[in-house]
């Protein structure tokens, strides 16, 4: 009878101690490794989700049309939409994007008034019967010198009879010396050096307004004159 009680004071005291050990090692590594197991399974099915994600949106891009492609919203109308852009495009006093206002019909402007239809030979009659503004002086034949040394010579020569520097290259342009070139009026020589003829090209965005009578003046006075 004593021998009983005292198994089972030992017994008890085992439980007791066993239960405030802990568990196990055993159970712990048992534990943590389904813990890993688990950790892995998930972060695996997450990596699959995402390729399947992947290749569905991949699919459905290839899978587009140009025509659907082309309904996409366009980057001007992204930058419309904002605020700022939209004010600038379609403002009443900011218009950067507004075409430059015409002058007002009759507008004179500072240079003196410009001669109209100067195009060879489409006007050709009524180029001939414009009449040189500017008088033969001392001054207008210098600036005609200037001008015909920077815009003339190179094809036509300092003498005027087509032997400029560049022409070996070129076809030789016409000797204005010559009696076709003497026969020209003041106004079809003033729309040759405007709009160029055949390969001779306009030189009416550089020489302009009184510049072009006084090129003129020059072949008159000058090179014409001084030709046998």
């Amino acid at each position: 009878m004593k021998a009983s009680v005292a198994r089972e004071g030992v017994l008890e005291r085992a439980l007791v101690r066993a239960a405030s050990a802990g568990p196990c090692p055993a159970t712990i590594a048992d534990s943590g490794g389904r813990g890993r197991r688990g950790r892995r399974h998930y972060s695996a099915r997450r990596d699959s989700l995402a390729r399947y994600a992947l290749l569905v949106l991949l699919l459905c891009l290839t899978g587009c049309t140009r025509d659907q492609w082309q309904r996409f919203p366009s980057p001007d109308d992204l930058i419309a939409a904002v605020p700022w852009f939209a004010v600038m495009h379609r403002g009443i006093a900011i218009q950067p994007y507004a075409m430059p206002r015409p002058p007002a019909p009759g507008t004179v402007p500072v240079t003196g008034t410009e001669v109209a239809d100067t195009v060879i030979p489409a006007y050709y009659p009524r180029i001939n019967r414009l009449v040189n503004p500017v008088q033969r002086t001392s001054e207008s034949l210098d600036r005609g010198r200037e001008l015909y040394r920077v815009y003339c010579v190179p094809c036509h020569g300092d003498a005027g009879h087509g032997d400029g520097p560049i022409t070996p290259k070129f076809i030789r342009p016409p000797d204005l010396t010559a009696a076709q070139a003497r026969a020209y009026t003041d106004g079809y020589l003033y729309a040759l050096v405007a709009s160029g003829r055949g390969l001779m090209p306009p030189y009416g965005d550089k020489v302009r307004g009184p510049d072009r009578w006084h090129v003129v003046n020059y072949l008159r006075g000058v090179i014409q004159a001084g030709a046998p």
